[in-house]
């Protein structure tokens, strides 16, 4: 039987990291195979905390594999980062002066654009700058939870239309080789997707707030100036600051996140230093 999200952890020791979302995990070795009820573990932690950081974590690429597979498949829904030399099902998120820029400097599901978007990711620290280069995540359930209950019951039923063409990707693709023909044929496959604006999350059932300001372009069924309003008023819920974790790196740590419960933004105050980051979704 899965461990309760509530039941006690025995295998390790989580650490909450703030009061409404995130843990730090102690007492693994991520490049050791964990035993089932480990794996179990470690599922309700992520249902319970929704991001989860483990430090001093020097996992190779099949290790870093092994450990998305804890959580679900591996071989899931990518964006269009580059694929490691290691392993295609590793991406590589690399920022420097010159390179591409992400836009992952913005509150973001990953992925949301896609019918079945991810369930979480890992992220492993590879290449850090000297100082800045923090992620922050913030709980869909939590901005839930303290809707005015009005506000909350119009929002049950509503959906929103979410699209790769509002975020930075179509230039960034178009910047590439054969690009435009690539982007036309990427419009094709990744039509806009309209998910519900409250959701129930699959494993705890609890309700959550599903939107994100990278891919969402509107409210269906709502004037744009209606949904533009009820939007803005939405993504400023996640940037509480009593909703979030900010996350220093280190390097070697890894951090696995439910996609479908929280946003997260990576911030870009360290340019033109050099960041590297290796993630798999699953």
């Amino acid at each position: 039987m899965p461990t309760s999200i509530h039941s006690p952890l025995t295998r390790f020791r989580a650490e909450p990291y703030s009061p409404n979302i995130g843990a730090i995990i102690h007492g693994l070795d991520l490049t050791k195979t964990q035993d089932e009820t480990t794996q179990d573990q470690l599922r309700a932690a992520l249902a319970r905390f929704e991001v989860l950081f483990f430090r001093n974590q020097p996992i190779d690429a099949a290790q870093h594999i092994e450990v998305a597979g804890i959580f679900g498949n591996p071989d899931g829904a990518k964006a269009y980062f580059p694929q490691s030399d290691a392993n295609p099902l590793i991406e590589v998120i690399e920022t420097k002066a010159g390179g591409p820029r992400y836009t992952t400097d913005q509150w973001h599901v990953d992925v949301s654009y896609l019918a079945a978007p991810p369930a979480g990711a890992v992220l492993h620290a590879q290449v850090l700058p000297e100082s800045g280069g923090d992620t922050l995540w913030s709980s869909g359930r939590r901005v839930y939870a303290a809707l005015d209950p009005g506000l909350a019951a119009r929002l049950e039923g509503l959906t929103a239309t979410h699209s790769i063409e509002r975020s930075a990707w179509p230039e960034i693709i178009r910047s590439q080789e054969n690009g435009e023909e690539r982007f036309r044929q990427i419009r094709a496959e990744r039509v806009p997707v309209s998910h519900p604006v409250i959701r129930s999350h699959p494993v705890t059932g609890e309700k959550l707030v599903f939107v994100n300001p990278k891919y969402v372009d509107r409210i269906d069924g709502l004037s744009r100036k209606d949904s533009d309003n009820l939007l803005e008023h939405l993504f400023g819920q996640f940037e509480r600051p009593e909703f979030q974790a900010r996350l220093r790196w280190e390097k070697d740590t890894v951090a696995v996140w439910d996609n479908l419960s929280t946003v997260h933004y990576a911030v870009a105050d360290y340019l033109p230093a050099y960041r590297r980051m290796h993630r798999v979704t699953f």
